[in-house]
């Protein structure tokens, strides 16, 4: 399954609005290799993961800016 992923950024520390950042295409053959996906895209950004959901066009995920 392929799935877009929707991001928004939380700024480290500053307690703001999320913010929206960019999408992304994962694909697995499982729900949990989707997750992990995810996680693995968006640490190769230089990002952390907060929240991962799935929306009725995707996932959504929030994720935080490494310092």
């Amino acid at each position: 399954m392929r799935r877009v992923v929707r991001v928004f950024v939380i700024s480290s520390g500053s307690g703001g609005t999320p913010h929206p950042g960019h999408e992304f295409t994962v694909e697995a053959s499982t729900h949990d290799g989707l997750l992990e996906a995810v996680h693995v895209e968006v640490a190769a950004r230089g990002q952390r993961v907060r929240a991962v959901s799935h929306t009725p066009t995707g996932l959504l995920a929030y994720v935080e800016d490494r310092p």
